[in-house]
């Protein structure tokens, strides 16, 4: 049954893989707005998501009441998630409207892939400045816009970059916690890895937080350990 499972997943991210890099040189062309380009890439994911529903490789389930009925309209809200797997992003703008999210500089250097990640994600390039006012732009017209604070799979420090553009946006964030049982394509796993039955993916939204309205860095790390804390137990913890 795992071997079977294994060259399923193999079959299943191949596929994707050679999909995205067919659609690469189209999507890239000067024609297509950044707004449609979202759009397409939200409709692939869902159609990964309900393909590996149908063979029974994951299921994705949404829970958090009214939190998860608003997410999954755009409302131009930061979106912190924990990260654990390489297609958390997948499953989460699955979920969501239109929403994009913040992508390392080094998606740059992939020439396959680096004109569509361009109109697709937000390229954190090091200026501040610039990904403040490119944030806010997107916040303003509905766009969610999606950080992971851990800023890599597992990582043990949790960054403050989506408290720092709560902050100078003025905007909402809405946390989100995922979970894998069992956990797949983490990082250093192997993707062959995929146990002996369907995976059960989950994403719980939890309440908003406001940012509020002093913007220093201390407000960004107590913003920050508050989200920590939250996706982390799935409520706030009142701390002494």
């Amino acid at each position: 049954m795992r071997f079977a499972r294994s060259i399923l997943s193999g079959a299943f991210f191949a596929l994707y893989g050679t999909l995205a890099l067919l659609f690469a040189p189209v999507l890239a062309l000067p024609v297509w707005k950044k707004s449609k380009v979202r759009a397409l890439i939200r409709f692939f994911y869902r159609a990964f998501v309900l393909a590996a529903r149908l063979t029974r490789l994951f299921v994705v389930s949404v829970s958090g009441g009214e939190y998860a009925q608003k997410a999954k309209k755009a409302r131009g809200r930061i979106v912190a998630m924990n990260h654990i797997s390489l297609i958390d992003i997948v499953v989460l703008m699955s979920i969501l409207g239109d929403s994009t999210a913040i992508a390392k500089a080094n998606v740059k250097k992939n020439p396959f892939l680096s004109q569509v990640s361009r109109k697709m994600f937000i390229i954190n390039d090091e200026d501040p400045v610039k990904l403040k006012d490119e944030v806010a732009a997107l916040l303003d017209g509905g766009v969610d816009v999606i950080v992971f604070p851990q800023g890599t799979r597992g990582g043990e420090v949790w960054r403050r970059g989506a408290a720092r553009l709560a902050l100078a946006c003025k905007a909402d964030i809405l946390p989100a916690r995922i979970s894998y049982a069992p956990v797949v394509l983490a990082k250093s796993q192997p993707w062959w890895d995929v146990g002996g039955g369907t995976i059960k993916i989950n994403v719980d939204f939890l309440p908003p937080v406001s940012p509020g309205e002093e913007d220093s860095f201390h407000a960004a790390k107590r913003l920050t350990a508050r989200i920590e804390n939250m996706i982390r137990y799935g409520k706030e913890r009142n701390e002494r």
